[in-house]
């Protein structure tokens, strides 16, 4: 026997709320997978622009200054060389710091350019624990250095922010916050890192280097995928219910039969 419909069950209050509350999540769902593809399509271009910065030839950083006044976030992820003097006594560590098996203590101290500005070298990892700052065993040499590195974008500073240092100076710090650092710090403070790679004259013992960002496609697919997937099950699911429910409506009536004859 073919199934019988009886579609005006599907106007009845909790039907209509139950389809709109279904195609809402339905919704919701679409909307969360395209933003996770959009973050993809970002995560993806950002490495493009890694990738095609670090095989550009290195350059000196005043250089690369001038070619991007103004827009600063074009010179991250840059090859530079640059030359200066540590300003050792305003040297500061970062504790609890892990870039893949790297774990330990972030080194940053300050240089002074011959422009009077100031850049902030990301020097690397130290053991955990380690005296300072001045890094204990990891001491800068004294007078011009020259420098090899990475150009990097800072950290975004943490949601609760960072105390002020008692002592006016800082001495440990959660994130490398260029904003924070250069309340802090005396002169022009460079709104970027050097995550430095080589140095000249050498120190007696440097610390570890930071490795390599892992250029990753990241979760993002598999989460589009997860919430198209939900958005499917979503309009499925409360197409089902309101079949079964007109058709058992439908059933109902049929098995009730006409009503007695006058």
């Amino acid at each position: 026997m073919t199934d019988r419909y009886d579609l005006s069950t599907l106007k009845r209050p909790r039907w209509v709320l139950a389809t709109v509350v279904g195609l809402g999540f339905a919704i919701l769902f679409l909307f969360l997978g395209l933003w996770q593809l959009e973050r993809l399509d970002e995560r993806q271009t950002r490495n493009a622009a890694i990738i095609a910065r670090s095989d550009e030839p290195v350059r000196p950083l005043a250089g690369l200054i001038a070619d991007h006044e103004g827009n600063e976030d074009r010179l991250a992820h840059r090859r530079t060389t640059v030359v200066g003097t540590y300003r050792t006594d305003e040297e500061f560590l970062s504790v609890g710091r892990v870039y893949g098996d790297v774990v330990g203590t972030l080194v940053v101290t300050p240089l002074d350019l011959e422009d009077g500005s100031v850049l902030m070298v990301v020097r690397g990892v130290a053991p955990s624990g380690i005296a300072g700052p001045p890094a204990v065993g990891y001491e800068v040499p004294r007078g011009p250095v020259a420098l090899e590195g990475i150009i990097g974008e800072g950290e975004a500073p943490l949601r609760i922010g960072e105390a002020d240092p008692p002592s006016g100076t800082i001495e440990s710090i959660s994130r490398i916050d260029l904003a924070f650092i250069d309340a802090w710090v005396e002169g022009d403070v460079l709104q970027f890192t050097l995550l430095l790679d080589a140095q000249s004259p050498p120190s007696a013992a440097e610390p570890t280097r930071i490795p390599p960002e892992e250029l990753s496609d990241g979760s993002h697919l598999g989460y589009a995928i997860q919430w198209f997937a939900f958005a499917v099950i979503a309009v499925v699911g409360v197409a089902a219910l309101l079949r079964r429910a007109a058709r058992t409506n439908a059933t109902n009536e049929v098995s009730e039969g006409p009503g007695p004859l006058a």
